[in-house]
């Protein structure tokens, strides 16, 4: 659900509305005024939620989904459902279900510390706040937490006890746990990279997650956390993240990850339990890095990595072939400088 802290729902809309305006195809027997109240991710939409499936990977959560409305095309379901989910039949069904989600969310506001509003946010016991720091709107501060100069924390925001943050951070759409640690100019929440193309360019396709944190995290200076497209980017307890590394949105990693500097994951990678990013290293999206797996300085990984499994390079391969590989060029080389 999103969560209405940081968005403003401008709906209900009915079943044929939306229909009308995507100019798309309903079964004969889809009743028009059902009542279409929110949207949500296929796994987690309800009975009068939409959503959306455009893609033959997600074919087991369109089939188990419990969305009310489903955006689709019909090379992907074939025929229209004469029952729930009633399914809005498009021809492009990621440009329709932005066009959507304009309409449910037709603001999103990036524009934070315009005024201060600390006195309608919640400050705990023993905080200790920069003067020059600007705490949002209905944003919860937890006891002994430290903000420094320039930070910006943005409305709804909530932040655990006895944390740092940094000055000239910049925090919105996010919960925060205990312990946590953020270092100066870091940003939590930023837009996520959304945008589908269109008969006039690039459309953005707004944001409409969170950032959800957990405790005793550190976030290094200078990263970025983008907040989920639909859905939750998730940071589990205890994980610890270098200077300037972006993380892309829905991405999820999990608890006592290591990610080590200028590192760059994109959208929706998940990260298990104990995994080791090394610096500078590059996760291509939608990959699964297994618990535990540890990748050296420079990967790219642009496949799934086994739990424990320790890989190296761009493609990234088992880090004992990329060593062989390494030994055999380099005697390659050697061999044809001493023959030339």
């Amino acid at each position: 659900m999103i969560d209405s802290r940081f968005f403003a729902n401008a709906g209900p809309f009915t079943l044929g509305g939306l229909a009308d305006r995507l100019k798309g195809q309903l079964a004969a027997t889809a009743l028009r005024d059902f009542s279409v109240t929110d949207l949500a991710m296929l796994d987690e939409a309800q009975g009068s939620e939409i959503a959306m499936f455009a893609d033959r990977r997600y074919r087991a959560g369109f089939e188990s989904t419990l969305a009310g409305v489903v955006v689709t095309s019909l090379d992907l379901v074939r025929t229209l459902s004469d029952s729930i989910p009633y399914l809005i039949g498009v021809a492009l069904p990621r440009q329709a279900f932005a066009e959507i989600a304009w309409l449910f969310y037709p603001k999103t506001d990036e524009a934070l510390g315009l005024s201060d509003e600390r006195e309608a946010a919640h400050i705990g016991d023993g905080c200790r706040i920069a003067d020059t720091a600007r705490i949002g709107k209905g944003a919860v501060i937890g006891a002994g937490t430290t903000i420094g100069a320039g930070a910006v924390i943005g409305r709804g925001v909530v932040i655990g006890d006895s944390c740092t943050i940094g000055p000239n951070t910049t925090i919105s759409h996010a919960i925060i746990g205990h312990r946590a640690h953020i270092y100066s100019g870091a940003i939590v929440g930023a837009q996520g990279f959304g945008f589908v193309p269109g008969a006039r360019g690039l459309r953005r396709v707004p944001q409409l997650g969170r950032v959800l944190i957990g405790n005793d995290v550190e976030l290094g200076a200078n990263s970025t956390v983008d907040r989920g497209a639909l859905g939750d980017t998730v940071i589990g307890d205890g994980t610890v993240i270098d200077n300037l590394i972006q993380i892309g949105h829905n991405c999820r990693i999990g608890r006592s990850v290591v990610l080590c500097g200028q590192s760059g994951i994109a959208g929706s990678v998940t990260i298990g339990d104990g995994a080791v990013i090394g610096g500078a290293s590059r996760i291509a999206d939608h990959v699964t890095i297994g618990a535990g797996a540890k990748l050296a300085g420079g990967s790219g990984v642009t496949r799934d990595i086994a739990p424990g499994e320790t890989v190296a390079g761009y493609p990234a391969i088992p880090v004992r072939d990329w060593h062989r590989q390494a030994i055999g060029l380099d005697r390659m080389f050697n061999h044809t400088k001493k023959t030339d």
